[in-house]
């Protein structure tokens, strides 16, 4: 495990939200900026868990922002990292930009339409339905009209993130490692985020921190017993864990431009905890 770098500083606040599940919190992480010279971004997610039945079913959401010139957080990772952040389950703001009266979502020999929310100007969701079915392997490939005076318009695609099957997890003592399993997919543009929620307030069972771990999609992952006595000391009515794989890809549209689409599929639960034996 690995020192906490700028860039991976930028990838887990940015993710810390995304978990949520929702592309508007990349313009709440980003900040919003009409400056001259900012750059078009428009942020689109599709989310799904491992609660769904199958045929699974996503959700789709995308907003478009300007903001100042950064790189945009990318799932394909090379080292594993942790870190202790803030968690934060919904922060999201609203884009400044239109891209057109509907937006066109592909997956396999479907389409589906994206507008505007009414009671949400700027966010743009599924016009008819909730969510969309769809079948481990298939890829989602999103058609933006543009408009005159916002965002471009492009296209972009992804597969879609594919089900974690994550392994039954023996509860640890409090002074032993934590140790998680799945199956990898074989992808390095996948990774996994393990997100360990928790307080130690005493008044409240309302997670508000998290130890954030982004890790290389390769089938395990262990979490040191050491980076993990925040987490073993909190309110135990607090603790949760949520397991999540994500698959981002970046297109640019032009010289100021930028798409951005994530994947995920996630799942979260409790952890029984064993008191460590006193020697």
């Amino acid at each position: 495990m690995t020192t906490p770098r700028s860039l991976f500083a930028l990838r887990a606040r940015v993710t810390a939200v995304l978990v949520g599940g929702a592309a508007l919190s990349l313009s709440s992480c980003l900040s919003i900026s009409d400056a001259e010279g900012s750059d078009r971004i428009g942020s689109i997610t599709i989310s799904s868990s491992l609660s769904s039945q199958v045929p699974r079913r996503a959700t789709a959401t995308a907003t478009f922002f300007t903001t100042q010139p950064t790189d945009l957080p990318s799932s394909r990772v090379t080292s594993d990292q942790c870190g202790t952040f803030n968690y934060v389950p919904e922060s999201f703001t609203p884009g400044n930009l239109v891209a057109g009266e509907s937006l066109q979502l592909q997956v396999g020999s479907e389409t589906y339409n994206m507008s505007e929310r009414t009671n949400l100007p700027r966010v743009y969701g599924l016009t008819s339905g909730e969510s969309f079915p769809f079948a481990e392997g298939d890829s989602v490939r999103i058609s933006i009209p543009g408009t005159a005076g916002g965002f471009p318009p492009g296209q972009i695609g992804v597969r879609l993130a594919e089900p974690l099957d994550l392994q039954p997890i023996v509860a640890p003592q409090t002074d032993q490692d934590l140790s998680f399993e799945w199956t990898a997919n074989g992808d390095a543009n996948s990774s996994v985020i393990i997100s360990m929620r928790y307080t130690n307030a005493v008044t409240t069972e309302v997670p508000d921190a998290q130890l954030l771990c982004i890790v290389r999609d390769i089938g395990s992952y262990t979490i040191p017993s050491g980076t993990l006595g925040i987490y073993y000391s909190s309110n135990p009515a607090s603790r949760q864990v949520n397991v999540l794989r994500w698959r981002t890809n970046t297109v640019r549209v032009d010289e100021r431009s930028q798409l951005y689409l994530v994947s995920t599929i996630d799942t979260t639960f409790t952890l029984p905890l064993v008191e460590a034996r006193t020697r």
